[in-house]
């Protein structure tokens, strides 16, 4: 069994305290005192420990810790659509392994009446971290603020540019572990103006698809080739 930490209090020997929800996970479970578990943080530590009770708070006593190296940086700057399949985004993405999610502001998204807002945040910052139970990765994605497609382009990026997009060329087969971010469109994709202002920021267009995909699996098909073209690198 898996358990969340707070993040940066996983440390050998000591005992920490759970949030409501790891709490109310262990009593689903039927989870028992003295029960061996192992322990993520979100900011790379991986460890073992076992379930103690303190009258009715849950604990857990930590036994040992690895820290794992932060992961190849793979950013997803997604078109801030639906935010119920924005969530859903989340959630997978955590579990492929990206590093960063981005809701980019964009012409097709300001007139959507559910699209994601920064008061949504909260909760997709906390899907991002409950995924980690599932994958059994060591470090949680970040999810930023919404930020509008210039800002973002203004940024220095580091490493490789894709844009998902259905005129451009296959994924890379293979793909080394330097940074990559990845930008994909929203309902209705970029306009034609943003197209031409990603490719002009150095972005390389690369289709996904026959077919015309919703911008969720777009972006995790994306990541995913992404992550596979990295492993064949690694493992030849």
């Amino acid at each position: 069994m898996r358990v969340l930490i707070r993040p940066g209090s996983g440390e050998a020997g000591k005992r920490v305290g759970l949030e409501e929800s790891e709490v109310h996970h262990l009593r689903v479970r039927r989870a028992k005192v003295g029960e061996q578990v192992e322990v993520l943080d979100g900011a790379g530590v991986r460890g073992s420990g076992h379930i103690v009770q303190d009258g009715r708070d849950w604990l857990v006593d930590v036994d040992k810790v690895e820290r794992e190296p932060a992961p190849a940086e793979l950013v997803l700057a997604v078109g801030a659509g639906d935010r119920e399949r924005f969530d859903w985004l989340v959630e997978k993405s955590a579990e492929i392994g990206v590093t960063s999610i981005v809701p980019v502001e964009t012409e097709h998204t300001s007139g959507v009446a559910t699209r994601l807002k920064p008061s949504h945040l909260s909760r997709l910052r906390q899907a991002a971290y409950e995924a980690l139970k599932q994958s059994g990765a060591a470090w949680v994605p970040t999810v930023e603020d919404p930020v509008q497609l210039e800002e973002f382009l203004r940024r220095p990026r580091a490493g490789a540019g894709w844009l998902a997009d259905a005129h451009g060329g296959p994924p890379p087969v293979t793909l080394d572990s330097g940074p990559l971010t990845i930008m994909v469109g929203p309902e209705g994709g970029f306009s034609e103006s943003e197209r031409a202002e990603i490719i002009g920021a150095g972005f390389s267009p690369i289709v996904l698809s026959a077919f015309t995909l919703r911008f969720e699996t777009a972006a995790l098909t994306a990541a995913a080739a992404a992550a596979q073209a990295r492993l064949r690198r690694i493992r030849g």
